[in-house]
Order: structure tokens, then C-alpha cells, then sequence
């Protein structure tokens, strides 16, 4: 029996059109946010566990991030190259 995942940790499925998508051999697809807030997926895996098992590890990741990392990180790719550039090379013209 596949394990089931909590709410909010991401979802995963088989973008096949499959009569019996949980008889066929087509891998398993898995949709989240990452850190910045923006809608990822992976796919490539061959159970369900597999793709439970990975969307774990991701909401762990997330979960050891400290808040202030995180706000940094999203931060930092709202920059534009511009303002990147300035920030790392004061010297620079922009």
C-alpha cells in the first residue's frame, strides 16, 4: 500500500494517459515549490514511494533553512543583474 502525503508538501503523479495509471510503466512526476516560491517539477520515478520519498527530503530541506536564509535567498533572485553586479563589485559603473 503507498504512503500518503500531507497536505502541503507537494503531489505526485503519472502524466500518462493510461487506462490503469498505477499498473503502468510509466514514471512517476512530482510537483512542489521550492525555496523561492516558484512551482518546480522532477520526474523519473519508478514507485510512489520513490516520489514520497523525495518530496520528504525536499519539504526536510526546506524545513532546516533558516527564516533569514530563506529571505535572503528570496532576496537575492529578485535582484536584477544590475543591482547584482553592484552589490558584488562596488568599483563597477552601472
Amino acid at each position: 500500500m503507498a504512503r500518503r502525503l500531507a497536505r502541503g508538501k507537494g503531489s505526485f503523479f503519472k502524466g500518462c494517459g493510461c487506462a490503469r495509471p498505477t499498473r503502468c510503466p510509466h514514471p512517476y512526476t512530482i510537483r512542489f515549490r521550492n525555496g523561492l516560491g516558484k512551482q518546480r517539477e522532477e520526474g523519473g520515478f519508478g514507485t510512489q514511494d520513490d516520489a514520497i520519498e523525495r518530496l520528504t527530503q525536499i519539504y526536510a530541506e526546506k524545513k532546516r533553512t533558516a527564516p533569514s536564509v530563506a529571505e535572503a535567498r528570496r532576496e537575492q533572485w529578485q535582484k536584477t543583474v544590475a543591482e547584482y553586479a553592484k552589490q558584488w563589485q562596488p568599483g563597477s559603473a552601472g
